[in-house]
């Protein structure tokens, strides 16, 4: 079933007795050093300081994605750790032979029954009591076999079986998704789209992305030079297949100068963009950056292709521009529509020009408006379904 997230009362109350809930949280492809790296930016590391921040929470273990005897040595050196044993958080670090992921289903099983094993015992180490899980990794909760799916949530941030470079374990990601479904377990997803590709036996929630306020309404007055503020159009996220390449070409033609943030991951898009006038790629750049120039822009932009991976995703780069006040024109996907007004919408392929035009008329947010807006895309106020959900999965 699916819960809807937006009816029925959203405070939260909690008996004494339920202040001792424990919870275990196990991240997708990743670490908790790389969570550190990038400001806490992603739907997991989010995750882990609304977990964190919650009252009923006792202690919370982070347990970092299984990596290879080598790589673990490697990633030390370079000061890589775990995350530290402060507050309600401990980390652990489960390692496996080798770091390369296997695609056979019977490895993968062996693989995830293994690293589960050393999530138990550190859960031991550190006197989790009974602890919820709460999974991003689909092979961690595909493949471990559970007396109680119940103690179990898989929360899914993305469509792995789109994902291109999943593509020679798509067959066994369409496996995993359907041993989920009929595990009964709880299963969160980022958008309806993507919970009905799973089409879970068990409860299915809808926790769309967040913002995070102490980046959006803290105090930072950082100074950044744009193209030309008046005409600039700003795009922050990763640079690949998504990207709509034509509407940045259109935009750029049309006399807007478009400023890209993000890593390259497509060097087919980068050829395309990076020989463009009035068209900056400027890399990747800090969060605090991010916030500035998307409040220094003329339009927030978000252009993407329709395809199975964006029709399934949760806009957070169309939060985030929100939280900073500055019009918006984004591709309307399934997972990405949103009552806005402050939103200008373009189907897939279609004028991005116009779009623009359009929003450049829309006044920005007052202070007062935006902070409003800010907490109530908060992730912690999306988050209080999960908690909710964790006090009583603890019971």
């Amino acid at each position: 079933m699916t819960h809807d997230r937006g009816s029925g009362d959203r405070s939260v109350s909690f008996a004494a007795d339920q202040s001792r809930i424990d919870v275990l949280l196990a991240m997708v492809s990743d670490t908790w050093s790389d969570a550190v790296r990038r400001g806490f930016y992603s739907t997991a590391d989010q995750t882990i300081k609304s977990i964190e921040a919650a009252g009923p929470i006792r202690r919370l273990l982070v347990a970092d994605h299984p990596r290879g005897l080598k790589s673990q040595v490697y990633r030390r050196l370079k000061g890589d750790r775990p995350a530290p044993a402060s507050g309600k958080i401990r980390g652990v670090r489960p390692a496996c032979l080798h770091s390369g992921t296997p695609t056979e289903i019977r490895s993968l099983e062996r693989r995830y029954r293994w690293y589960d094993r050393q999530l138990a015992i550190a859960s031991a180490r550190h006197r989790l009591h009974a602890p919820v899980t709460v999974t991003f990794n689909l092979w961690h909760a595909a493949l471990v076999e559970r007396s109680d799916p119940s103690k179990t949530v898989f929360y899914a941030q993305d469509d792995e079986s789109a994902i291109p470079s999943h593509a020679p374990v798509r067959q066994q990601t369409l496996e995993a998704y359907r041993r989920i479904a009929a595990s009964g377990m709880t299963v969160i997803a980022v958008s309806q789209t993507l919970l009905d590709r799973i089409a879970p036996t068990g409860p299915g929630i809808v926790i769309p992305n967040g913002v995070d306020p102490d980046l959006w309404l803290g105090e930072r007055r950082l100074q950044v030079e744009t193209s030309t503020s008046g005409k600039t159009v700003f795009y922050a996220g990763t640079v690949d297949a998504r990207l709509d390449v034509d509407a940045v070409t259109a935009l750029a033609t049309a006399g807007y100068y478009v400023d890209v943030a993000g890593p390259v991951r497509d060097e087919r898009v980068r050829a395309s963009l990076v020989g463009l006038p009035r068209v900056q790629l400027l890399g990747p750049r800090g969060r605090s950056e991010i916030v500035a120039r998307a409040q220094n822009a003329g339009v927030c932009l978000m252009a993407h292709r329709s395809t199975e991976l964006t029709q399934a995703m949760s806009p957070l780069k169309v939060f985030e521009y929100l939280a900073s006040g500055t019009p918006v024109v984004a591709t309307r996907l399934p997972g990405s529509t949103l009552d806005s007004q402050r939103v200008t919408w373009v189907e897939p392929g279609g004028d991005y020009v116009t779009a623009v035009q359009a929003a450049m008329k829309v006044e920005r947010l007052s202070d007062a408006d935006r902070s409003s807006l800010v907490q109530q895309l908060s992730w912690r106020s999306r988050h209080e379904i999960l908690i909710r959900l964790l006090v009583e999965r603890s019971a």
